[in-house]
Parts: C-alpha cells; sequence; structure tokens
C-alpha cells in the first residue's frame, strides 16, 4: 500500500472542519468588517492629488491605522519581523526569513489569545444579556403575543421588556428601545435602561410620567455619541394601550375590519439628544382600543432598514405586506413569516444592526 503524501495529510488535517460557507463568510463579511475596523481611523483623502496618489496614500494610511491597533511592543516586533523578512530576502539569508517567520507566528499567538479571551467574556454577557430578556412572552386576557430579538454582534443595544404593574391598575406595559450604535457601550447603556425602567413602573402608571423620568434618569454621564429611542405602552384591563414614544419606529396598527394601516406616533425626541429643554412640551401620548384580530406591530429599525448584498433596505412597505398577508393566523406564525422573508431578503449579507419585534393581537 502506497504511503500518503505527508503535505496531502497535513493539508487534511488543517481543512477537515473547512466548508465553503467559512471562506465565503471570510471573503464577504468577515474582509469587510476588519476594513471598516480601521477605516474608521483614516483621514479623508486629498481629492486634488491624481488616483495613483491617492491609492499610494491610502494604503499608507491603512498599514499606519493596522499598526496602531497594536500594542507598542508588539508594534516593533511586528516591524522587526518585516525588517527580518526584507533582509532574508534581499540578501539570501534563510536564517533571516525563519526568524521573521517565528516573530509573526508569535505575533498571531499573542493576537489570537487576547481575541480569544475578550470572546469568551462577550459570550458570557451575551448569555447574562439573553437572561435579561423575557425569554417568552406571557399570557394575556386581551392580547396574543410573539417576541423575537436578535442582536448583530455578540451584544447588542436593542431592549425589549414585558412588565406586569403593580397596584390596583395591574396594567401590562410593553417596552421596546434603541440604543444608537452596536456592541458593548450600546449593550451596557441599554442594562441600565432596563434597570431604571423596572423601578419607575413600580412607582408610576403612567407612560408619559415613566418617559419623562427615565430621560431624567438616563441622560446623567451619558457620552454625547449614544442616544436612546424607546416606546413604552400600557394595557389596561378592557384591552386598551396609551403609549409614547421618544423618537422610535411607529408602532403599526393593522385594523383587521378594515384591512388597513395605521401608523402610531405621537410626538417625541430620542432620550440623550439635544432637545434644548424641549424634551416634556413636545411628548405626548397616544390611546387606541384595537378591535378583535387587530394587530400592533413594535420594531426596531433593524427590521425595516435591514440590508441586502446590493445595500437595498427591507423596507416599512414589504413589512407591512408580510402582515397582510398573514393576518388571520396566529401571532407566532406572523413573527416567523416575517423573520423568514427578512432571511431571504439579506441573503449571506452581514447584518447591519440590532433587530426586536413585539406583536400583538387582539383576541
Amino acid at each position: 500500500m502506497a504511503k500518503e503524501n505527508p503535505i496531502k495529510r497535513v493539508f487534511d488535517l488543517y481543512t477537515s472542519d473547512l466548508s465553503f460557507e467559512e471562506i465565503q463568510k471570510l471573503i464577504k463579511r468577515e474582509s469587510t468588517e476588519v476594513y471598516e475596523f480601521f477605516a474608521a481611523d483614516l483621514p479623508k483623502s486629498d481629492s486634488s492629488k491624481n488616483k495613483f496618489s491617492r491609492s499610494l496614500i491610502f494604503a499608507r494610511n491603512l498599514f499606519n491605522a493596522f499598526l496602531l491597533k497594536l500594542k507598542p511592543a508588539r508594534r516593533i516586533f511586528y516591524l522587526a519581523a518585516i525588517l527580518f523578512f526584507a533582509v532574508g530576502y534581499f540578501q539570501e539569508i534563510n536564517s533571516y526569513l525563519i526568524v521573521g517567520f517565528l516573530i509573526l507566528n508569535l505575533l498571531i499567538a499573542f493576537e489570537l489569545a487576547d481575541k480569544l479571551t475578550a470572546k469568551d467574556e462577550l459570550d458570557l454577557a451575551r448569555k447574562i444579556q439573553y437572561d435579561l430578556i423575557p425569554k417568552t412572552p406571557p399570557e394575556h386576557k386581551q392580547y396574543e403575543i410573539a417576541t423575537y430579538y436578535e442582536s448583530a454582534r455578540e451584544v447588542g443595544g436593542d431592549y425589549f421588556d414585558i412588565i406586569e404593574g403593580q397596584g390596583n391598575t395591574k396594567k401590562t406595559f410593553i417596552i421596546i428601545g434603541d440604543i444608537s450604535g452596536k456592541g458593548m457601550g450600546a449593550a451596557l447603556y441599554m442594562t441600565r435602561v432596563q434597570a431604571i425602567i423596572q423601578l419607575l413602573i413600580t412607582n408610576y402608571n403612567n407612560v408619559k410620567e415613566v418617559i419623562i423620568n427615565l430621560k431624567k434618569y438616563f441622560s446623567r454621564n451619558l457620552r454625547k455619541e449614544y442616544f436612546l429611542t424607546i416606546i413604552i405602552a400600557s394595557i389596561d384591563a378592557r384591552g386598551s394601550i396609551r403609549l409614547c414614544r421618544a423618537g422610535h419606529s411607529p408602532v403599526l396598527h393593522y385594523k383587521y375590519a378594515e384591512d388597513s394601516f395605521e401608523e402610531i406616533s405621537p410626538k417625541g425626541l430620542g432620550i440623550g439628544l439635544n432637545d434644548k429643554g424641549t424634551f416634556e412640551k413636545i411628548l405626548e401620548e397616544s390611546k387606541v382600543t384595537p378591535k378583535k384580530n387587530d394587530l400592533l406591530i413594535f420594531y426596531t429599525d433593524g427590521l425595516t432598514e435591514t440590508m441586502n448584498n446590493r445595500r437595498k433596505q427591507f423596507g416599512l412597505n414589504t413589512l407591512k405586506r408580510i402582515i397582510k398577508q398573514n393576518a388571520d393566523y396566529s401571532t407566532d406564525k406572523i413573527k416567523d413569516e416575517i423573520l423568514n422573508e427578512v432571511a431571504i431578503f439579506r441573503g449571506d449579507a452581514s447584518k447591519s444592526d440590532d433587530l426586536t419585534l413585539i406583536i400583538l393581537k387582539r383576541k
């Protein structure tokens, strides 16, 4: 029996669990994300220079952006590796090439260790964040409820909750919010929002008062690059809904008997924006009493602004079409149809934003 080629054996070892989808993801998704990561620090190109000069300047700036992301000691070792490679190649000194190769692999090992440690911490943060979000919607006398949450990264800035109020009124509160941006910063702020809201709902039954006080406490020490959009709605014992909206996407009300949509969008500014003291004056409260089989759809802009590879957005009209076509079904079925259409539309494009969805159907 012929011996197996050792080179082929090594190749098979390293590619045994490699799939075409992973290669596609590396080329289409991860390379784009890596470029965006470094490009954030690139200066704007000088349009007065010719195309060739701009290309050279861009390559230099991209290389500098990469170097500056490395820790200072690793930066020196990386440059030393390049120097060893260059001298070894031009002077034909094999030992220099080997040293350069070893230094580069050592740096890769350090960077990989950092990444895996950070990934473990992010995985834990993800688990904690998902634990804070309701797993299944509660049973409700007047409404059938379905919910969905998906973060674009390991953790996200979207948030929703369904809270049973205290006191004699026994209102049910529906909350959906979105912190600008993605990732750990947005997730930390959203955890703070959740804690404040749960405290406020124990003290206030009026949704407008809850949002005003949320703005009061949440705006403290909020960094300028972040802001919050949110809707807080309350369902009373008769099934009527009062809601306030602070800059968030409108609630879609599908009127089953009329086969028509209404966008419920009371006035309100995002929390954290420079409202110049007008936040409380502008904030409005709306009331709606849905009829049998009516649908209310709460969502974050990650749903309607989902993009495909052509940078085209999913859009509100597509969402309305799916709701209308599936209005006779349960909220879970409607949710599944929406998510299926989103997945088909997005294809292999990367997730551009967190996505959260709450569907209420009047019994």
